[in-house]
C-alpha cells in the first residue's frame, strides 16, 4: 500500500475519536442551554409568584428534582442502586425542609448540592441509568436556579 492510501471503509482511528469528542461536547453543550433556559423561566415565575409562596415552590422544587434519580434507578433495572438514590433524595428533602422551615441558604445549599450529585452521576463515571444529556441539563439548571434564589431572595 502507498503512504497515505486508505482502503475503502477504513476509518481513521484519532479522526473518529475527535469526531465523537466533537459530538459530545456539542451535544453538552445544547444541554447547558436547554437547562439555563428552562432555569430563566423557572426564575421568571419564581420572580412574579407571591413572596408568600417562592419558599414553599424552591422547596417543592428540589424535592422534585432529587426524586427524579429514585425513578432512574428503578427503570435501570439494577444499574443504579435504588437505596443509594434514595438515600440522597432523602438528604435532598431534609434539605428542603430545613429551608422551607428556617432558612433560603438550606435551599440554595440544596440546589447547589444536587448540581454536583448530577455531575456524580454522569454516564462516563461508570453510571448507565441516567441519560447522558441529562446530567449537564440539571447541573446547569440546579445552579442556575441556586443563583435566582441567591440574588433575589437572600441579598
Amino acid at each position: 500500500m502507498a503512504a497515505g492510501f486508505r482502503e475503502p471503509g477504513s476509518e481513521d482511528r484519532a479522526g473518529t475519536e475527535r469526531r465523537s469528542a466533537t459530538s459530545s461536547v456539542r451535544r453538552a453543550g445544547r444541554a447547558v442551554l436547554a437547562g439555563l433556559g428552562l432555569a430563566a423561566v423557572t426564575g421568571a415565575v419564581l420572580v412574579l409568584l407571591p413572596a408568600s409562596f417562592v419558599r414553599g415552590a424552591v422547596s417543592n422544587l428540589l424535592t422534585l428534582i432529587a426524586a427524579i434519580y429514585v425513578g432512574f434507578s428503578i427503570s435501570s433495572r439494577g444499574e443504579l442502586s435504588l437505596a443509594r438514590q434514595s438515600l440522597g433524595a432523602g438528604v435532598f428533602f431534609v434539605l428542603a425542609l430545613f429551608g422551607l422551615w428556617f432558612d433560603w441558604w438550606w435551599l440554595a445549599v440544596g440546589l447547589v448540592a444536587h448540581g454536583g450529585w448530577d455531575l456524580a452521576h454522569h454516564p462516563r463515571r461508570g453510571h448507565r441509568g441516567v441519560p447522558a444529556w441529562y446530567v449537564p441539563f440539571c447541573a446547569a439548571y440546579d445552579w442556575a436556579v441556586a443563583a435566582v434564589v441567591v440574588a433575589y431572595y437572600m441579598v
